[in-house]
């Protein structure tokens, strides 16, 4: 009789740690990946304003000192390309811009030989970048991400308090997070190297990897370590700290944007052709005399070199041809 007992409560005991941990997958699934829902949705901008030209150069991404860079295996992407591209998204995204695509931007730079007007995060030199108003550069200072882990346990030893089985318990683990990182935007006027608008913003999230909607490299990652990344995953990392810089600059763009002043028009903009003005002659008065039509009566050109002589020169007074 004991013994049947003790499998009834075992089973039940099996029943109560597979519908908590049931429990917890589905409210994990549920939550997965909730921090990028909102990323690149935001509130409309000024309405009424002209939408300036905008290229994004490469980032400067630059890892914590001391620590290993995250972004080194696990693919080895280039981190500064990847800013500029999340960037490039999400200024798109928030309808303030006309933003050129990365590859365009490029193209541009070549084409006009202005390969060394920007680097990585920063103006290099001033110059006009004909087809674009504004360069937005950008660093992103400091960045880690570590992880932690913490652990749930059930203990069926204190089951009810029914009986001892042993001492035997159930651990679930779950992998934190914490990225931080300083993002340094500003929008650049290239022909004078004016600062139109800047804004730094620190971003510091801890959270669990699902909620991240994150993988982790390497599951024996010590806690309180760097770890790394997938491909996709470092530019998820990037996209919530750089969306979260954007949503805070966005007061200082829409203040830019109401008063932004007038450029002048594009060096690659063809010039509208001048209309010449056309004299008008009150009635009853004597017509002027066109006085172009009057210099050219005035003056007689050399047949040979095109030389202008009087109108009475028999000779050209430069090579001496005879003048009819």
């Amino acid at each position: 009789m004991f013994g049947k007992s003790l499998l009834k409560v075992a089973a039940a005991a099996a029943l109560v740690i597979g519908g908590a941990v049931g429990c917890s997958n589905s409210k994990e699934s549920a939550s997965r990946d909730t921090l990028t829902a909102n990323v690149g949705v935001y509130p409309p901008g000024p309405s009424g304003v002209n939408k300036p030209r905008v290229g994004v150069p490469a980032f400067s991404v630059q890892t914590r000192s001391g620590l290993a860079d995250l972004f080194n295996g696990g693919g080895g992407g280039d981190p500064n390309g990847l800013a500029a591209d999340q960037m490039t998204t999400l200024l798109d995204a928030s309808d303030r811009f006309t933003v050129i695509e990365r590859a365009q931007l490029q193209k541009l730079l070549d084409e006009q030989n202005l390969e060394g007007i920007v680097k990585p995060g920063e103006l290099a030199k001033q110059g006009q970048v004909r087809g674009v108003d504004y360069l937005l550069l950008g660093k992103v200072t400091d960045l880690s991400v570590k992880k932690e882990t913490k652990g749930n346990e059930l203990g069926l030893a204190q089951l009810g308090g029914m009986i001892n089985l042993g001492g035997a318990d159930v651990k679930k683990t779950e992998t934190v997070i914490t990225t931080s990182c300083g993002v340094d935007i500003r929008l650049v006027d290239p022909t004078t190297g004016q600062l139109m608008t800047s804004n730094f913003s620190e971003y510091k999230k801890t959270d669990s990897a699902s909620s991240m909607g994150v993988a982790i490299l390497g599951a024996n990652a010590e806690s309180n370590a760097d770890i790394q990344l997938t491909e996709d995953d470092k530019g998820k990392i990037l996209r919530l700290a750089l969306d979260d810089a954007l949503r805070k600059s966005l007061p200082k763009i829409d203040k830019f944007l109401r008063n932004q002043p007038v450029k002048s028009a594009s060096a690659d903009a063809p010039a509208a052709p001048s209309t010449p003005a056309v004299p008008v002659t009150p009635a009853g008065a004597p017509a002027t005399p066109n006085t172009d039509s009057a210099k050219t009566a005035s003056v007689k050109y050399c047949p040979n070199c095109g030389t202008a002589n009087p109108v009475d020169a028999k000779f050209c007074s430069k090579c001496g041809t005879k003048l009819n």
